[in-house]
């Protein structure tokens, strides 16, 4: 009589394992497009987050998972996960990336498929629902994404079309949510065994993607509280006041009526805007951070000397600490050059840049103080690991060749963005910042706006490039002065030896030819002629060569 029971229970065991082992399991891959945490997002304890790190951290770390997701749906056509699964793949992510506290994120209802009316949860249903041929259109014009090193006019012709699609997707499907994360997945996904597709995809259109992280906290939370409890007693009081005032504004507003013009009524009527004009807002400033002037005080203990860590033309540069422990770099601008109108518009006009070797602006405060703030690179900047004497570390032959490249591809960004494009007017190795994986990141272009297609905008455009020559040379010397220019123009131009240009502190440690050629270029960069001088794109392509000669 007993065996119906052990079978029973064994069966129930067996049950029990199963449910476990299909519940825990996780078929995402993240080693394909590894998530890389900010420094700002590392070691946070749990509640610390201010509303502007929670957005940056938990978008850089979703925006890891939906890449990981991508994989998956280039093979199983499935686009977001069952909920356990979904929770299971954020517990496994969090513990690969224990330094940062992703917990405050929840980040599985993002990725499951438990919303309400999900506007699709299966590649072809969304190739379905906006049909085949505007999705090959889409593809089309997003296929210049897969270059390594895409262009703005290839990111802007894709947002143009994406936008138009999922305009089309939401209109064919009115009561589906998470539309744009779809059409993401399934648009990276159609090529997904081309990293550069995805990344190029992922970088060009994640900002279409609405955070569920909103800076700052919601009027209606704060309200909820108040409201509760005084809600009749503003019903009571409401009314009165609208049995007073009604016969009031009633005569005033006629009066008022009887002489508005035509042209007044027109302006007070919403403008109807075309798809890429609304497009071209994807590239104007968003998400920036208005910082008050006590904030900015405080991160900075009043500007004391302790958190100074550079100076440029236009300002000092310290370290702020934001109430979160999040460090960021804050730029106090010298009083009584710049225009208080014109300050809100040049901060829009930089934060446009936004580019792997270029610092991004996170915010600024324009009450009292005009500062501007930027992200915090951990390593300082560059004038510091080769003029500095303190250094114990020393760049290495590659860690400066690869700097070198990430400064010239900053400055060819800032160059040719075709639609903003500036010059930077004053780099400097002290405006040249390197963050944890000792990566260049250009700090700081001048707020003056040269156009770089007028005569005096070229020459500024090749005086940038001078610029960039001495940089240059001082990687490869180590050395100061900018009589560097001249010995360097010696040994090129003399066929003198070069081993006596080189930084001492390399010993001898680093590749002839390479030397050699990078040498040549600077030299090129810093000639008497701006004739004479080439343009970025052209260094870019040289130092790029140099380095894969290898």
């Amino acid at each position: 009589m007993a065996t119906p029971f052990i079978f029973l229970f064994f069966f129930i065991l067996l049950c029990k394992h199963h449910m476990i082992s299909s519940t825990g399991t996780c078929t995402l891959d993240f080693t394909r497009f590894p998530y890389e945490a900010q420094s700002q997002c590392f070691d946070l304890a749990e509640g610390s987050f201010t509303p502007l790190v929670m957005q940056s951290c938990c978008s850089s770390a979703l925006q890891s998972l939906y890449q990981a997701m991508t994989i998956k749906a280039s093979q199983s056509r499935s686009i977001f996960l069952e909920f356990a699964e979904a929770q299971n793949c954020t517990n496994i992510f969090q513990n690969l990336h224990h330094r940062t506290n992703l917990n405050n994120c929840d980040l599985q209802d993002v990725i499951s498929s438990s919303t309400p009316n999900l506007c699709s949860n299966n590649v072809d249903s969304v190739i379905g629902l906006l049909g085949v041929d505007m999705y090959n259109a889409l593809r089309s014009n997003c296929k210049g994404l897969s270059s390594s090193n895409h262009s703005d006019e290839a990111c802007f012709d894709c947002v143009v079309s994406y936008r138009q699609s999922l305009q089309a997707l939401k209109e064919r499907n009115r009561s589906g949510n998470r539309c744009a994360e779809a059409l993401l997945v399934s648009l990276a996904s159609s090529d997904a065994q081309s990293p550069n597709l995805v990344r190029g995809t992922f970088s060009c259109l994640w900002n279409e993607i609405k955070s569920p992280w909103p800076i700052g906290p919601t009027q209606n939370q704060n309200k909820a509280h108040i409201l509760g409890s005084k809600k009749l007693l503003a019903i009571v009081i409401l009314a009165a006041a609208l049995v007073i005032i009604t016969p009031i504004l009633y005569k005033i507003t006629r009066k008022q009526l009887q002489y508005a013009s035509k042209k007044d009524i027109e302006i007070l009527s919403v403008s109807k805007k075309t798809v890429e004009e609304e497009s071209r807002g994807f590239f104007n400033c968003s998400g920036l951070y208005l910082f008050s002037q006590d904030e900015v005080l405080k991160a900075t203990n009043h500007f004391d000397d302790s958190n100074l860590i550079g100076e440029a033309t236009l300002g000092k540069f310290y370290v702020g600490i934001m109430p979160s422990g999040m460090p960021t770099t804050i730029k106090r601008l010298n009083q009584g050059i710049i225009k208080v109108q014109n300050f809100g518009e040049e901060v829009i006009r930089k934060a446009k840049i936004r580019h792997p070797n270029v610092v991004t602006t996170l915010g600024y405060c324009d009450t009292g103080e005009h500062c501007l703030v930027y992200e915090y690179c951990v390593n300082g900047n560059l004038a510091g690991w080769l003029l500095g004497n303190g250094r114990t570390l020393i760049l290495t032959w590659e860690h400066r060749m690869q700097i070198s490249i990430g400064i010239a591809r900053g400055l060819c960004f800032i160059h040719a963005n075709a639609l903003a494009k500036m010059v930077h007017g004053d780099l400097k190795l002290s405006n040249i910042f390197l963050n944890e994986k000792l990566e260049a990141k250009i700090l700081d272009s001048n707020l003056s706006n040269c156009k770089p297609n007028e005569t005096k905008g070229l020459q500024t455009i090749k005086n940038d490039v001078f610029d960039f020559g001495v940089v240059l040379l001082q990687v490869l010397t180590g050395k100061k002065s900018k009589s560097v220019v001249e010995e360097a123009r010696d040994a090129i131009l003399k066929g003198a030896s070069i081993s006596g240009m080189a930084d001492p502190r390399l010993n001898g440690a680093y590749v002839s030819s390479e030397f050699r050629n990078v040498l040549s270029i600077a030299v090129r960069c810093t000639a008497p002629s701006e004739r004479e001088r080439p343009y970025m794109e052209e260094i870019v392509r040289k130092l790029e060569e140099t380095q894969s000669l290898v």
